[in-house]
């Protein structure tokens, strides 16, 4: 009996001409199969150009969207990730949610607007709409196996998706815009009291809102669009990459040294300031909010580039800790604002409107 030789036809056959799977470690199998099986239908065929691996968010938000077998339900209940991911972050968005609201409902009825309270009443509504969507994306996860066959699941989960992107990337632009305009107040009083444009505060917002639905809307229909609508999961992985290196690019060379290099002028001022007399309210609220926010936000927006770009992974525990500092970044300003005007003044109808208004009064009335 002879074996194959290493003439042997079957032994000789091209690479090319045999079906090339992907490759992908256990814990990526899991996720990205799971997450495949619950969005859509698989289809009927392996798709023969499979070659690429999910990446940035689409990874990021697999990890919401784990499996419900009885294996992740009874080894990991009891693990870091399941109590993050349904313990800790939920409560966190329940608080930001009603906090966010607040000020919404404050600023946007109760209180007469002014140059700098446009700014935190966008600021409100960025927040409360990653929150939101981020809320959505949970409450499917929880409701999965009972919506599984639901098209109006998938619709609403890719929905979710673009909202979160959109309300991600709208906190940076308006902090930045609230630290320039109020440096801008003390920098030059003067051009800023008689020369400042009337409507600046609203076209600006309106610009923000613009440019953030775009960059989101760019990000998704290439960078989650291509790798999940697709009914072959065909990913440009080159598209994507381009879309990763500009978002990080306008993020940390444009919008971040901005608002630091502002933020760092009020704190100049704060200190000055200090040995004279206590300095106003809204330049220690302004410093502290964009303390905050690059602390919590910017490790999620640097995996967001390195998961995009380099096709790497993280470990699980990692990214849930990044999207748990990304859900603190969102809801803790209100309490920042509620803290900075609290007198310890009993808790009446007016009494949040008062804060308010302590807190973000025009700095001439100040």
């Amino acid at each position: 009996m002879t074996g194959l030789s290493t003439a042997d036809p079957l032994l000789m056959m091209e690479p090319e001409a045999e079906m090339v799977e992907p490759t992908f470690s256990l814990q990526e199998k899991m996720s990205f199969n799971n997450i495949l099986n619950w969005v859509w239908e698989p289809p009927l065929n392996k798709p023969e150009d499979w070659t690429a691996k999910p990446s940035g968010i689409t990874k990021i938000v697999e990890l919401w969207n784990r499996t419900t077998e009885s294996s992740y339900l009874t080894d990991d209940f009891l693990s870091w990730e399941f109590f993050l991911d349904c313990v800790v972050i939920p409560v966190i968005i329940l608080f930001g949610l009603i906090g966010n609201g607040i000020v919404l409902w404050v600023l946007g009825f109760k209180i007469k607007r002014n140059k700098f309270t446009v700014y935190i009443l966008n600021l409100a509504m960025a927040d409360f709409l990653f929150l939101l969507s981020l809320s959505v994306i949970l409450t499917l996860y929880y409701l999965k196996r009972l919506v599984f066959s639901s098209k109006a699941s998938k619709h609403a989960f890719l929905v979710s998706l673009f909202l979160y992107l959109f309300g991600y990337n709208t906190s940076q632009y308006f902090l930045t815009a609230i630290s320039a305009e109020r440096s801008l107040s003390v920098l030059y009083p003067i051009w800023y009291r008689y020369q400042r444009p009337k409507h600046l505060s609203n076209v600006l917002c309106a610009v923000l809102w613009g440019l953030a639905f775009l960059l989101a809307g760019t990000e998704y229909f290439i960078c989650i669009d291509k790798s999940y609508l697709h009914k072959y999961l065909k990913i440009h992985s080159s598209d994507c990459h381009a879309v990763s290196i500009f978002t990080f690019l306008l993020t940390f060379m444009v919008f971040t040294p901005i608002m630091v290099t502002f933020s760092l002028t009020l704190l100049i001022k704060i200190q000055r300031s200090s040995l004279k007399r206590q300095p106003p309210k809204l330049y220690i609220l302004i410093v502290v909010t964009v303390a905050l926010f690059l602390i919590c936000s910017t490790p999620f927006r640097v995996i967001l580039f390195i998961q995009n770009y380099y096709e790497c992974s993280f470990s699980e525990i990692f990214v849930s800790c990044c999207i748990l500092l990304s859900t603190i970044s969102s809801s803790i300003n209100p309490f920042v604002y509620f803290y900075l005007g609290n007198h310890r003044r009993p808790r009446t109808v007016g009494f949040f409107k008062e804060i308010l208004q302590r807190v973000f009064k025009d700095e001439t009335e100040s």
